[in-house]
């Protein structure tokens, strides 16, 4: 009886023995958990299928561990590292896979997920002894990369900064290059101006308003008119009564000048005529009406920066000479003006101008000359609108040295160089101690000008200045200039 009650125990152990293999075998779990499918026990099934592969992956972790341990000992450290990172995936408690990867992270140089895989085994195994050795170097290590990082940032916002700045000024230097006053292309440019003058004279030591002989007002004024039909044909006008300064008498009533100019790239090229009127009575003891007309050319050149012009009209195209009738005019003008813009709120000019009035009594051979010559220099401010960019003030600063040139009843009114027009200069004289006889006076003219735009086509104009004269003359003059433009 006793055999058999021990018989019984030990096969009803064995039994149990087996059933708990059983039941922690991936296989049973899975036909157990078809078997719960077909019941339609759907949840108990899938409690069955999951721990069957739980059971799985915690064995295969074992396998990825020890192959990823022959890598490594084969020198293999990415294909080591594979392994334990599948190894620790499939059973995240195998800690010796942890203590592994952390090992081949920091030897690898990945110093944040050594540090990271390294703080979990200690956590896990406070007394490990072989994350000790490595983890806090690992730990130095990170700090230092960190900071290797924190530099390379730096640098790298410096020098993008720098590209920024660099570019910035590239874009501003462009800028400048780009004179302002030819940025719009145009078709046409138009002004119109008169001036009014005011004198002190000398001898009575009163201030008078001073009138300008004129056709077809008495009162200075100059109309200016320039055409661009295409970007290579330029046409342009000029007419009016001009200002010639404070000691020129009215030699010229009207003035008419008409050009056409070319353009070649920097260069431009023209062609014109003059036109000289006039109607008074100081020449010869009684009223005339002179006309003179005259052929010239323009020659200039224009780059970003400056711009270059020389304006000739000479007065032996035509000249009147000894074969001429009667009473006639003669007249000769030459400018060269030049101007360079150091930036786009400043810039600066230079002229220099000759003209030259021969009134003719060819019955009798007798002639008179009136001559004005200047030499201009002059100082451009510009102000700028930050929202449009654009110029909306110029200020203009001149100061202009004038030389007044006379020469009454001359008798030898043909001959080169008797004292008219070229400064006054007299070949009979240039070794007596008088080589310009026909030198009169000089006028010292400081102004001011303010040129304001009202909107993108048109602006205004205003020219307050005074003249200093000295010498022979009778009389210190003041004028104030008025004048509007429009451009399209």
């Amino acid at each position: 009886m006793t055999i058999i009650r021990m018989t019984a125990a030990i096969l009803f152990t064995a039994s149990v023995c087996a059933t708990a293999i059983l039941a922690d075998d991936p296989a049973e779990l899975t036909r157990r958990g078809v078997e719960l499918s077909d019941r339609k026990k759907y949840d108990e099934a899938a409690g069955q299928f999951d721990r069957a592969i739980e059971i799985q992956d915690a064995a295969s972790a074992k396998t990825h561990h020890n192959r990823g341990w022959v890598r490594e000992l084969k020198g293999d450290f990415p294909g080591a590292l594979k392994n334990y990172e599948e190894a620790i995936r499939r059973n995240p408690n195998q800690l010796p896979s942890y203590e592994r990867a952390g090992y081949l992270y920091y030897k690898t140089g990945d110093f944040d997920r050594a540090v990271e895989a390294g703080e979990h085994v200690i956590k896990a195994d406070p007394n490990n002894s072989e994350v000790i050795k490595w983890l806090p170097e690992a730990y130095r290590m990170r700090l230092l990369k960190q900071q290797e990082e924190m530099l390379a940032k730096q640098r790298e916002e410096e020098r993008r900064k720098k590209e920024e700045e660099e570019r910035r000024l590239a874009e501003e230097k462009k800028e400048e290059k780009k004179p302002e006053e030819k940025e719009p292309a145009r078709i046409l440019y138009a002004t119109w101006d008169f001036t009014l003058r005011g004198a002190y004279f000398f001898d009575s030591g009163n201030l008078k308003y001073v009138t300008t002989s004129g056709i077809p007002v008495s009162l200075p004024n100059m109309l200016y008119v320039s055409v661009m039909p295409t970007p290579s044909w330029e046409f342009d006008l000029l007419a009016g009564t001009p200002h010639l300064g404070a000691l020129m008498p009215g030699v010229v009533a009207f003035t008419e000048r008409f050009q056409a100019l070319y353009h070649l790239e920097k260069w431009y090229l023209g062609v014109g005529v003059l036109g000289s009127h006039y109607k008074d009575d100081f020449n010869f003891g009684r009223s005339l009406s002179l006309h003179d007309l005259k052929v010239g050319g323009v020659l200039g050149f224009r780059d970003e920066k400056s711009t270059t012009k020389i304006t000739a009209y000479p007065r032996f195209l035509p000249m009147d000479t000894s074969h001429s009738k009667g009473r006639t005019l003669d007249v000769g003008f030459f400018e060269f003006s030049y101007r360079y813009d150091v930036d786009k709120n400043l810039g600066y000019y230079s002229r220099i101008s000759a003209a030259d009035y021969y009134f003719f009594d060819h019955g009798n051979r007798v002639s008179n000359y009136y001559g004005v010559y200047e030499l201009s220099l002059g100082l451009i401010l510009g102000r700028y609108d930050e929202a449009t960019k654009k110029r909306f003030l110029t200020l203009t600063v001149d100061l202009t040295e004038r030389f007044y040139l006379r020469d009454f009843a001359n008798d030898e009114p043909y001959r080169f160089a008797n004292g008219q027009g070229c400064f006054g200069a007299d070949s009979r004289t240039w070794f007596k101690g008088d080589a310009f006889p026909g030198y009169f006076t000089n006028g010292h003219v400081f102004s001011v000008r303010a040129e304001e735009k009202i909107n993108g086509n048109f602006f205004v104009y205003q020219k307050l200045g005074f003249e200093l004269t000295g010498g022979k003359g009778d009389r210190n003059e003041f004028f104030l200039l008025l004048g509007g433009g429009a451009v399209y």
